[in-house]
């Protein structure tokens, strides 16, 4: 904190000095320190809830005997095939839904029955939608809103994971990082070290600013 003298006017002989204390300025350091330990506690608190809602309802399914997929899910995006909607490393959030209740323009997570995939999970948007009343089954026709063409196969309702209902953009960047040992301590230790060096400063300013505060409560009288 910055510190100035000011000398009022002599009452009765007497000179009185005040110090002033003007406000601290925000320093760049704790402005950045700010920033990165908001971010992380809001990354943490978002992945948090998603792990909460995610265990919550596990737990409730195996309390009811049901073995099905989960109600929620999370599924980072790794290619461009629905850009400008979905972006690479976006973070996908799906609610499972019956086949009925989904309609053409939405954008679900399915387990693709194309045999060049491999069993990949895809998320793309409904084009078409078919019933078949001998069977009792839906299916549908996706397509990548940045491909020429519609996929391949058509999703099976039994395949199909669910809805997708919002997205987290580029958090796939920091699962990414998360994965190897590096990124992880990287992640953890730049903040770790930036707060603390922080404090560091702050407590050695405070230390000294008490010291100057203390002297400068000492009245000089003057006659």
């Amino acid at each position: 904190m910055d510190s100035y003298l000011d000398i009022n006017n002599n009452y009765f002989g007497v000179r009185h000095y005040k110090v002033h204390v003007t406000k601290e300025k925000i320093k760049p350091l704790r402005f950045i320190t700010s920033v990165i330990s908001y971010a992380i506690f809001i990354w943490l608190l978002l992945v948090g809830l998603m792990l909460l809602a995610y265990v919550a309802d596990i737990k409730i399914r195996a309390a009811k005997g049901d073995t099905s997929p989960p109600v929620y899910n999370a599924y980072v995006v790794l290619t461009g095939s629905m850009v400008p909607e979905i972006m690479p490393k976006d973070v996908v959030v799906t609610k499972k839904r019956e086949a009925k209740d989904l309609e053409v323009g939405d954008i679900i997570t399915f387990l693709s029955s194309d045999p060049r995939l491999s069993n990949i999970i895809v998320t793309h948007r409904i084009k078409a939608k078919y019933y078949d009343a001998t069977t009792n089954k839906y299916t549908f026709q996706t397509k990548g809103d940045a491909n020429n063409t519609a996929d391949f196969t058509l999703a099976e309702d039994t395949n199909i994971i669910g809805e997708v209902i919002f997205k987290i953009p580029k958090i796939g960047y920091i699962q990414s990082i998360l994965a190897t040992k590096g990124g992880l301590i990287i992640v953890v230790l730049i903040p770790c070290l930036a707060i603390l060096s922080y404090d560091i400063v702050k407590l050695g300013k405070n230390v000294k600013n008490k010291v100057v505060k203390k002297k400068s409560e000492v009245s000089i009288v003057r006659r």
